[in-house]
Order: structure tokens, then C-alpha cells, then sequence
């Protein structure tokens, strides 16, 4: 009998790294895949359809076009309904309906109780209480991939969310079968939050085999002509200034660098961002020094990043997520062969120090990124040094090796 897995997406899978690497990996091991997709229009519709167009999983989803009249009906009363969901936790602190509070797109989902599943995976703490659920119903298993710790993200932003996250959590976690996390240090910290003696795994936010080798033009050897700047490097799926992804950081080192540097921004940016990134190339003087490329499509973010020479980060360790967890765009630069310059919080230096692929700078001190970059600008042996232990790393730093620990979990 074939085994039947159900992924739980708030968002677009095509833009859910974890949750589709894990679907991808399932599939080709044989697993019957279902994914349940709680759109959120975060992704082009064209995006969405030809990312599960190279794909045979079955699909559960609200429509995500939203043009017919049964989408916008089944949509008007989910926001309804998560009204009074809202106002009976907060103002009533009506418990029953905790479990709801923090996920309204599952409150129109009774589609997923009418298969039986094996094993439910989810990656927020927001899909915990409906998980366990389906698993007393249905006499499956849960795996919950704590990709960021939330507990910390709504402590420091919002009082009255952090007080049922924390509940949430812990009424239901000692019923998951299993725990993943990106980070050692995060997989620890929830270890001793609840003292759970379950399987737990670290899976890092790593590429595919097939999306690390699927382009061979990594070059290891920088070009350190004195007239080619060196190129730098931040990506992900939007491109917003003065928050905690520190791109403002980014861009103030560019600005003091002495040598010749060209820093590459992919992602959307929209017209307030785009009005706020002007007013940075104008007062530092970077109309020479900065690009904005559109992101790149899911399925070849690495394949992008292979014709630059360092990767960038820029994380500011507002509260204790940022400092514990550790961003997909480490494990792209290096699955690219670039070197990283990258900020120094917890979950992050665990894979700068064990395969030495770049140097770390101290948070939101653009002084010392930019002596780093002037420093790797100049010292031609040292970047191709840090390029050649990126490419040596990729060779192990895969998804499909550090989840074989939890398929044999789920095999078993």
C-alpha cells in the first residue's frame, strides 16, 4: 500500500521552500503527496500554475484567481468568520476557539478530513492545532517543522497573539511525532522549551541535488581585473528597506567601500520601496554601484546567483527568531559557490564556522561589512579560497541528505 502524506501551505507552495523541497523529496520516494494550499495571493498566479504543472501531487486549494463568485463568497466568509473567531479570543477569551485564532484559512477546509493521510506535515505553529486533529481522526502522524521560532517573532511584536501562540503550542506539541528545525541552536532551545522526547532533526533550509547541480558555469576563480568591480549579491522575493532583513545595511557598506564593488538586488520591489530605494542611491551617490533584478523563479534561484562572487546577508537580531533561525539564502550561496559575508546571529554562524565560507560582521555595522568586502576586493586568494569551500560544501549540504533521517523515520 502506497503511503499518503499531506503538506498544510498557508501561502503558495511555489514560494514555501521547506514544504516543497519536502513534497518534491516524498514524491520520489514513492509517497502519495498531498498539498493543501491557504492561498494567500502572494505568488503570480503564472508562477503557482507552472510550478505545479512540473508536478504530480494532488492539490488542495482555494482558488487562487478569486475571479468567480464562489471564490469571493467562500472568502467573504472566511474573513467573517475569522472576525468573530478574533474578537471571542481577545475579548471573550473564549478558549474553544483558540486553535482557529491563528489560522483563518483553515476555517473553510473541510475537504482535508475526508481522506486518510499517514503522516500530516506542517511548518507553522499557526497549522499545530488542526494538524493534531486530523491526526486523532485519522490515526496519522505529525511532523512539525518549526522552521522559525514564532514564540519569540509574536513575543516582541504582538502581546495579545504571543499569549495564545504560547498556549497553542504548548497544548499540542507534545503530540507531534516528530520535530525538524533549520537551525541546531533553535532545535535545542524548543528541546528544553517543552522538554519533548520525540525524534528531532535538523534540516537546514538547503537546495535540491538537482537544483545544485543544475547548472555548470560556477566559477571558482573571482576576476580580479582592476577595473571589474567585484559583484555582491542579496536575493529573495521582495526588497524591503529599514527592517529586519538589513538590506539598508547592505546598501551603506556599499556606499564606504573603497574598491570597486556592484551590489545586485533580486527581488519585487514596489513603488513605496522602489521610491525609498531612490532616495538611498541619490544621498549615497550608488547610481554606478546598484542593480534591482526581478526574483528569481523558485525552481532556479541558484542557477541565478552563479555568475556573482559574494552573497550577502544583512539579518538585524531584533527579537530571538532572527537570531535562531537561519535564512534560505545562506544555503543558496552556497549551493551557488559563492563566498558569504553575513551577520552574525546564532543560527547562521553554526554553517559560516563548520564549512568556513565566508567571515560574519558584527549586526548592523556596515563599517566593518564594508572593510570585509574592500578586504575580499583586494586579497584575490582569500575569496577564491571561500569560493572553493562553498563549492566543496555543496557537495553535502543537500535537502535530500538531511531529510533521509526522517524519511526512514516515516518508512518506519
Amino acid at each position: 500500500m502506497t503511503n499518503r502524506v499531506l503538506l498544510i501551505s498557508n501561502n503558495e507552495i511555489c514560494y514555501n521552500a521547506r514544504l516543497l523541497k519536502a513534497a518534491d523529496f516524498l514524491d520520489k520516494n514513492g509517497w502519495e503527496v498531498t498539498v493543501f494550499n491557504g492561498v494567500t495571493g502572494i505568488a503570480s498566479e503564472k508562477v503557482y500554475r507552472s510550478t505545479l504543472k512540473s508536478r504530480k501531487w494532488n492539490v488542495i486549494e482555494n482558488d487562487i484567481s478569486k475571479r468567480s463568485l464562489k471564490s469571493k463568497i467562500r472568502w467573504l466568509l472566511n474573513g467573517l468568520l475569522h472576525k468573530i473567531v478574533v474578537y471571542s479570543v481577545e475579548k471573550l477569551e473564549w478558549k474553544i476557539w483558540s486553535k482557529f485564532y491563528l489560522n483563518k484559512t483553515l476555517l473553510l477546509a473541510p475537504m482535508l478530513r475526508r481522506n486518510k493521510y499517514d503522516w500530516v506535515i506542517i511548518n507553522l505553529i499557526d497549522n499545530l492545532p488542526f494538524a493534531v486533529e486530523l491526526k486523532n481522526k485519522m490515526k496519522a502522524k505529525v511532523i512539525y517543522d518549526s522552521q522559525e521560532y514564532f514564540v519569540g517573532q509574536y513575543a516582541a511584536f504582538e502581546r495579545c497573539k504571543y499569549k495564545w501562540v504560547v498556549e497553542n503550542e504548548k497544548k499540542y506539541i507534545e503530540q507531534v511525532d516528530v520535530l525538524l528545525a533549520t537551525t541546531q541552536v533553535m532545535l535545542d532551545k524548543i528541546g528544553s522549551d517543552y522538554g519533548l522526547n520525540i525524534p528531532s532533526f535538523r534540516v537546514r533550509n538547503v537546495p535540491t541535488i538537482a537544483q545544485v547541480h543544475s547548472n555548470d558555469r560556477i566559477n571558482q576563480e573571482a576576476n580580479f581585473e582592476s577595473d571589474v568591480p567585484l559583484r555582491l549579491v542579496w536575493h529573495g522575493m521582495g526588497i524591503y528597506l529599514e527592517n529586519r532583513r538589513g538590506l539598508h545595511i547592505l546598501i551603506k557598506a556599499i556606499a564606504n567601500c573603497k574598491q570597486k564593488v556592484h551590489l545586485f538586488l533580486q527581488g519585487k520591489l514596489d513603488d513605496t520601496q522602489k521610491s525609498i530605494l531612490n532616495n538611498f542611491i541619490v544621498n549615497y551617490r550608488l547610481q554606478n554601484k546598484l542593480t534591482v533584478l526581478p526574483p528569481a523563479l523558485p525552481d532556479k534561484i541558484v542557477e541565478s546567483l552563479t555568475d556573482y562572487d559574494i552573497g550577502l546577508t544583512g539579518e538585524l537580531p531584533k527579537e530571538e527568531n532572527q537570531e535562531l533561525t537561519s535564512s534560505n539564502k545562506l544555503f543558496d550561496y552556497i549551493a551557488a559557490g559563492l563566498a558569504v559575508l553575513a551577520s552574525d546571529v546564532k543560527g547562521v554562524r553554526e554553517t559560516i564556522e563548520e564549512y568556513k565560507v565566508g567571515f560574519m560582521y558584527k549586526p548592523g555595522d556596515y563599517i566593518q561589512l564594508s572593510e570585509l568586502i574592500d578586504e575580499l576586493a583586494i586579497k584575490g586568494q582569500k575569496l577564491s579560497a571561500l569560493k572553493s569551500n562553498s563549492a566543496s560544501a555543496r557537495k553535502s549540504l543537500s535537502w535530500e541528505s538531511d531529510y533521509r533521517n526522517v524519511l526512514s523515520i516515516m518508512e518506519n
